[in-house]
């Protein structure tokens, strides 16, 4: 038994793998239909349950609200056209950089302080927080803070039954409570506050509903808080329009906050082109100062230079020593030739002393310089040669008026020589200067590389001053003239508007969510089934799944009501189609053994339950119809179900009569049909099998044979106890009973183990409790093997008192299939 119950699973499991690999090969549509049919309940409680889930979000899930402005950049700088320049003076407006100044916590935190956000109110209730947005009936005031870890703690108030308001929190690991008096100030260990009413001055309603509190909270709390909130994207950059979006719980919150980040960046642009200006220009004005003391000390040293070398351009200079050399030396040749002159005037007057031609000097001194300082002196020694020689004409040498004229004479021209002598003392210093300037000058042509590097350091940093100077001039003038006519033109587009609805939960989207995922694990709950599904179904399973020569007698419906035990139902309603369903079987068992005489029929299944014992009384029946005499015993004795089938006691049957206690006459019993006896199997023996394969019951069937026409046996099921392989090997014809989705595709395999290993002969099988509504999905019933002849059954011809007329409602057909 442990062996067959270990080859049942692997063969079980091996279904199981075989269906999977070949699901898409082998899709069978009527039983997936029918499956899904026998699977309805589930898909109903899933998308019920789906529905149920989606309520619940809905209802305790804080809406989130969305408010947005349109914000268009924008400037005028009428200075552009007043300078006729292009470059922009002051900072131009940049989409990105605007972006991501709106989105930083720079710029939040700008907007969080345009609202009352320093103290926020809330209301608690069992399961959802709500803030209470300008919508709170108190109000607090005047808050000092002393202790910052009160920052984001709740803070509660609570009034109690003798009228009194309680504030109470926790801070660290202790918890503060104080009795306060609305209007007038408190003081706690963490701050100070002022409580008062708004408007109405009574306590709501809603105390027991939940809990009233408030947080005390900075700025950058609040920013860290609201960054995640907000949302900044560019609409149209050809437009400069940005789209600023915020989501808040509280509708009023995130339409008050959206607004505030476009007048704040509004205020704060105008601000920062401001700063730009003011900043530049004091920045030009610090520069000026300090170019104009470099401008002056380098003009100095310019001026300077210039001064000591008597130009006022380096350029000149080089220019200007050659001249003045050339001059120089022009000086000094002349000086030569002036000296050479008085040399030769003096030669001249020496080669005779005492009588110097005057007549020879006057040549010699005509167009020169010297003609006009010496023309006196020789004209007076002129005129003294002359009176000397009209007076030698006259007077002797020893004349003393002669001699005093020599003597006037000889000092006249010692005069004239000492004239000459001066003259060239002069020239010759002059001389001796020009040479010395010449000799300067030359030195000076040495060092000049030196001087115009020098020159040009100094005028390179003067130009340098100069220009940076002056372009320092013309910004000033141009950023005074661009800041007054700087005119922001920032605007908001579309204001922020109070939200009605909010975006989530989207109530459309959700149910639709959960009522998709509802389906789709009805559908997974469907598959399942489907891949998973092991149950025999049709007939065409048991043929497929059986690896002998199996005949197929016929499948019988199922019965519309609840039977509670195995009963005789066809001599009740002849004409309905488990009637008719037994009468095929009836006309197939004639394919299996038509030979005459009488008959044994074994009837058995693999486990209980597969309806062995009801198929044995209704074919007894059916058979007994035929006006053939037929007796059916029960030798399930370990679990009898004869005598409930009909309705008799089970003091005395098979048991006693096998062990010789009873007869066999005192163990039949008559049913309502004339023909059809039945043997109950009496008291449950602690020995069945033996008492089934002793001699005993040989001799009982063969008694039985000369009584009867046919002799029924419902045999235990084999799949459970073997007490009944002998009576199915002595059977004419052995009848395999199978359940439509009760018995497993491996029960087949017992069949085949019967036939092989028992070498029974004429097996054939019966699938009982089949679902013919099946049908109407297209789910075929057919066969092509063993006996049976293809059938259907017609709603018109056959009467069914099944309770098939009975009109149920959705409830009771949607629990059947539980």
């Amino acid at each position: 038994m442990l062996n067959d119950e270990v080859s049942n699973r692997a063969a079980q499991l091996d279904s199981y793998r075989d269906r999977i690999t070949n699901f898409s090969n082998e899709f069978d549509l009527g039983l997936f239909v029918y499956i899904v049919k026998r699977t309805l309940v589930w898909i109903v409680m899933c998308l019920l349950l789906a529905f149920g889930a989606a309520q619940l979000y809905l209802r305790y899930t804080a809406p989130t609200y969305a408010s947005n402005v349109m914000l268009q950049l924008g400037q005028t700088n009428n200075a552009r056209t007043v300078l006729m320049v292009n470059t922009p003076l002051l900072e131009d407006n940049n989409l990105q950089a605007d972006v991501q100044l709106l989105r930083s916590r720079f710029f939040i935190s700008k907007a969080v302080e345009l609202l009352p956000l320093q103290v926020r109110y809330f209301f608690r209730g069992q399961i959802l927080t709500e803030e209470r947005y300008k919508q709170s009936f108190y109000k607090v005031d005047q808050v000092e803070i002393t202790d910052a870890s009160i920052l984001g703690r709740p803070i509660t108030l609570e009034k109690t039954e003798d009228g009194r308001i309680v504030l109470s929190y926790t801070a660290g690991p202790n918890t503060t409570t104080l009795p306060i008096a609305l209007g007038e100030a408190f003081s706690t260990p963490h701050f100070k506050a002022v409580i008062t009413y708004t408007g109405r001055l009574a306590w709501p309603a809603d105390q027991d509903r939940g809990t009233h509190y408030f947080t005390l909270n900075n700025t950058g709390n609040l920013t860290a808080e609201f960054a995640g909130q907000i949302s900044v994207a560019i609409a149209d950059p050809s437009a400069k329009t940005l789209q600023i979006g915020t989501r808040d719980h509280n509708a009023m919150l995130a339409r008050d906050l959206c607004q505030a980040m476009a007048d704040a960046f509004i205020t704060y642009d105008v601000q920062r082109k401001s700063e730009s200006a003011e900043s530049i220009l004091r920045f030009i004005e610090t520069q000026k100062d300090t170019v104009f003391a470099e401008l002056r000390a380098s003009e100095l040293q310019l001026g300077v230079f210039k001064r000591d070398n008597r130009v006022s351009n380096m350029q000149q200079l080089t220019p200007l020593l050659l001249a003045r050399s050339d001059e120089y030396e022009n000086e000094v040749l002349q000086l030569r030739m002036e000296d050479n002159l008085l040399q030769e005037i003096e030669h001249a007057a020496k080669q005779d002393a005492g009588h110097m031609d005057v007549y020879q000097l006057r040549p010699l001194l005509a167009g020169t310089q010297f003609a006009g300082t010496l023309e006196e002196e020789i004209t007076v020694l002129g005129k003294l040669l002359q009176e000397r020689e009209l007076m030698a004409f006259e007077a002797t040498s020893q004349n003393e008026s002669l001699r005093l004229l020599d003597r006037q004479i000889e000092q006249q021209q010692q005069l004239i020589m000492q004239s000459i002598g001066v003259m060239r003392e002069r020239i010759a210093s002059r001389m001796a200067d020009f040479d010395r300037k010449l000799r300067e000058y030359e030195s000076r042509f040495v060092e000049l590389p030196e001087q115009e590097l020098a020159y040009a350091r100094i005028e390179r940093l003067f130009n340098i001053n100069e220009k940076y100077y002056t372009q320092l001039l013309d910004k000033d003038m141009e950023y005074r003239i661009s800041k007054a006519g700087f005119v922001p033109e920032n605007r908001v587009l579309e204001s922020a508007v109070l939200p009605s609805q909010p975006i989530s939960p989207n109530r459309g989207m959700v149910m639709l969510t959960y009522i998709l995922t509802g389906l789709i694990i009805g559908a997974l709950i469907v598959v399942v089934r489907y891949v998973l599904h092991n149950n025999i179904t049709s007939l065409n399973d048991i043929a497929k799944a059986s690896n002998s020569s199996v005949g197929i007698l016929g499948m019988v419906p199922k019965y519309k009501k609840e039977i509670p035990v195995s009963q005789l139902l066809v001599d009740k309603h002849p004409k309905s189609l488990i009637a008719e369903s037994f009468r095929s079987v009836r006309t197939n068992l004639q394919f299996v053994d038509n030979s005459p005489g009488p008959k044994m029929i074994a009837v058995t299944s693999t486990i209980s339950g597969e309806g062995k014992t009801f198929v044995a009384i209704n074919l007894g029946g059916i058979i007994c119809f035929s006006d053939k005499r037929v007796v059916i015993l029960d030798l399930d004795m370990r679990k009898p179900k004869i005598h409930l089938g009909f309705g008799a006691e089970n003091l005395h049957g098979m048991s006693t009569l096998l062990i010789g206690k009873h007869d066999l006459d005192a163990c039949i019993q008559k049913s309502n049909l004339p023909g059809l006896d039945f043997i109950t199997a009496g008291p449950t023996p602690p020995n069945p099998s033996e008492l089934i394969i002793s001699p005993a019951m040989d001799h009982i069937l063969e008694q039985l044979k000369q009584r009867y026409d046919v002799v029924l046996i419902d045999t235990p099921p084999v799949g459970l106890v073997t007490d009944g392989i002998s009576i199915i090997q002595k059977a004419d014809i052995p009848i395999y009973i199978f359940r439509a989705d009760y018995s497993k595709k491996t029960f087949v395999q017992n069949v085949d183990r019967l036939i092989n290993e028992n070498h029974i002969k004429r097996m054939s099988t019966v699938l009982n409790g089949v679902d013919v509504d099946r049908n109407k999905y297209g789910y075929s019933y057919g066969y092509g093997y063993g006996y049976g002849y293809g059938y259907g059954y017609g709603q018109g011809y056959y009467e069914d008192r099944s309770g098939a007329k009975r009109k149920e409602s959705w409830l009771t057909r949607i629990l059947q299939h539980l």
